[in-house]
């Protein structure tokens, strides 16, 4: 028999104590079943402006069902600029169809200060790549190529595994 929160919630007796654990327990269950189960290798795409899966075939699970994306995949294109000697991030995630999105995150002048999106509802993060332009100007997403060594000499590529969300703080 397979297990459910609410199923397992069932045996509290007391209504108002059950709703408290469900709506604690629920983004922690959708945390656990929703997740990158491999690497996805992220490189540059032969755009040059795009990221893309590696050599490998990218593994996911989203509300708990199995998806794949095939090795060399492309990234949807970057959108958005980057501010010269800022930080950003630019972060890729999959939802129960297939479909990969991405978003930026908020620049900041130091890495620790960067601020990710939030993840999407019952999407499953693929990766980022964090840029960090620091020669010649901006970094414009969809229009700098990502190996341009006088606009980014610091774009690095974040392939996650498993129950990541950089958006949740304790306090």
């Amino acid at each position: 028999m397979r297990n459910t929160i609410a199923s397992l919630l069932s045996i509290i007796g007391a209504g108002n104590d059950r709703k408290a654990l469900q709506d604690t327990l629920a983004p922690i269950v959708a945390q656990v079943n929703t997740q990158a189960l491999n690497s996805a290798g992220l490189v540059i795409s032969s755009t040059t402006t795009k990221a893309k899966i590696g050599a490998s075939d990218f593994y996911a699970t989203v509300r708990g069902r199995l998806l794949k994306i095939a090795a060399a995949t492309d990234m949807p294109a970057l959108s958005g600029t980057v501010t010269n000697a800022k930080f950003n991030v630019f972060v890729f995630y999959v939802n129960a169809s297939g479909t990969v999105s991405s978003a930026m995150g908020a620049e900041a002048g130091t890495l620790g200060g960067v601020v990710f999106p939030d993840l999407p509802t019952d999407q499953a993060l693929i990766g980022f790549v964090i840029i960090n332009p620091t020669g010649t100007g901006n970094f414009v997403g969809g229009t700098t190529p990502l190996g341009d060594l006088t606009v980014v000499p610091n774009a690095v590529y974040i392939s996650p595994i498993g129950a990541v969300d950089p958006t949740i703080l304790y306090s």
